[in-house]
């Protein structure tokens, strides 16, 4: 089972609560305006829910190449996830981006602590040394998509601040990496 990005891309498409049972093959893309500030500028998000799995990595480079931020989306119930985040998605980052990024670590599924095996202080330590933000959330919980619109919103403005982006191209792109069936 994944960690649950393509649900939060859902709660940006339609603010939904969305399970998704099925692996993302294909990319999916939205448009969502944004206010920011003070001052209240308008600023438009091209959200790409892309496949985290290592097959179709190739295939998702072309969405985060140029990205001015990315969601690196784990389980927090999932050891093996945060670990694709620490040892692939980190490198292949550093290694396929052009400039620099927002990054913000995304510990889904907060619904099932009882579950957890990434420790909360090291996600946290994790995102202070990699300078990101970080939120821990469920995508299940319609109430969290609002603090993570907040992280969203302090990022875009740390982008244009930088820069980065234009009022019209500021690009959100959701990444993960979903453990692979076959290795399971």
């Amino acid at each position: 089972h994944g960690v649950g990005k393509t649900s939060i891309f859902k709660l940006f498409e339609n603010h939904e609560v969305f399970q998704s049972p099925v692996v993302t093959i294909d990319a999916q893309t939205i448009e969502r305006n944004i206010v920011i500030g003070p001052p209240h500028e308008t600023v438009k998000l091209y959200v790409h829910d892309t496949a985290g799995q290592e097959r179709f990595r190739t295939f998702t480079r072309q969405y985060y190449r140029y990205a001015d931020i990315a969601f690196l989306v784990f389980s927090i119930t999932d050891g093996d996830s945060f670990h694709h985040i620490r040892e692939i998605w980190m490198k292949e980052m550093a290694t396929n981006r052009e400039g620099n990024i927002e990054m913000i670590l995304i510990g889904n599924k907060s619904d099932l602590a009882d579950e957890r095996v990434n420790p909360l202080s090291t996600s946290k330590q994790f995102a202070e040394r990699n300078e990101m933000k970080f939120i821990e959330m469920s995508a299940l919980k319609n109430d969290d998509f609002q603090k993570l619109y907040g992280v969203l919103k302090e990022a875009v403005t740390d982008v244009i601040k930088k820069g980065g982006g234009t009022k019209e191209e500021d690009i959100v792109t959701i990444n993960y990496d979903e453990p692979d069936p076959k290795n399971d």
